[in-house]
């Protein structure tokens, strides 16, 4: 089955992508229900991959149920947890399952995470797994005989939107697009001003770039310093102002302004769409859209 957001992308259409974080349980009741919410209102779900390296279920399991429900997904594939044989394995697995589209990432470290004494794997990182996951649908990598049957993959990976040319992360993005990733998602911005460097960094690429946006919640808020979230910087006068706001003010004022920014983002056709993260406040994504 062809992906609905890989050809949504080939159309040009503005693509809503909302990020779903699988449970810690192994309920999966409640996946069901939020995606059957955001039906109609976004054109793929996310799923994350234990991120910020809090464990929970699989990313496999997670994206093959809610394609079983009928939505459009992209399966997150970490390497921290998994040497290349697992990595492999998993993506064959989603293949199988009619999973075409894969966000390769490198992972969180687990000094974030709930399982600090965990040993991180990185057998692989994000690069390097892009360049196997083409490899192997090519038949010329990790399935040394080759597939028995076709499948393809339609590969994504991460970049930072602050990636200017003096920096070694546009290099790696660069990178990621020659090894065969065919569309970006950023690390959450709040501003349309921090895209600039990577949208005028990869101006010559082809590849499709969306931007990464959170809704916040009120704890990450309230402790937030900068490197509490991974990989996300929030405005230090947006921090200052939601801290003194109290909780109430706090939820409707940052509804706003991502609401407002994801109006902007779209508006000003310079990207193909918007990853939408709210962890905890998942029920408000179809509001902000």
């Amino acid at each position: 089955m062809a992906s609905l957001f890989k050809e949504g992308l080939k159309s040009g259409a503005f693509q809503i992508v909302a990020r779903l974080v699988p449970p810690r349980s192994a309920n999966l009741a409640g996946v069901s229900a939020l995606a059957a919410s955001w039906k109609g209102k976004v054109n793929s779900i996310l799923v994350a991959d234990n991120p910020s390296a809090i464990m929970g279920v699989a990313s496999l399991v997670s994206a093959e149920r809610l394609v079983r429900d009928g939505h459009d997904v992209i399966m997150t594939l970490s390497c921290r947890d998994r040497n290349r044989m697992a990595l492999g394995s998993t993506a064959l697995g989603a293949a199988a399952l009619n999973i075409e589209s894969i966000l390769c990432v490198s992972g969180d470290h687990f000094n974030f995470g709930d399982h600090p004494e965990s040993k991180p794997v990185y057998d692989l990182d994000s690069v390097q797994l892009i360049g196997m996951l083409r490899d192997m649908q090519d038949g010329s990598g990790s399935t040394a005989n080759g597939p028995t049957e076709p499948f393809s993959f339609f590969l994504g990976a991460v970049a930072r939107a602050t990636a200017d040319h003096s920096m070694p992360h546009l290099m790696k993005a660069r990178k990621k697009i020659s090894d065969g990733a065919r569309f970006l998602i950023t690390l959450p911005i709040f501003t349309m001003s921090e895209l600039e460097p990577v949208l005028s960094g990869l101006s010559d690429s082809p590849v499709k770039i969306l931007a990464g946006v959170l809704l916040p919640s009120y704890e990450q808020i309230r402790s937030y310093q900068d490197g509490s979230i991974p990989g996300t910087l929030i405005p230090e006068e947006l921090v200052r102002s939601w801290k003194d706001a109290g909780e109430e003010a706090f939820i409707s004022s940052s509804a706003a302004h991502v609401k407002k920014l994801v109006s902007e983002l779209k508006t000003s056709g310079r990207v193909a769409g918007v990853c939408v993260s709210a962890t905890g406040r998942e029920s408000e994504i179809e509001g902000l859209i």
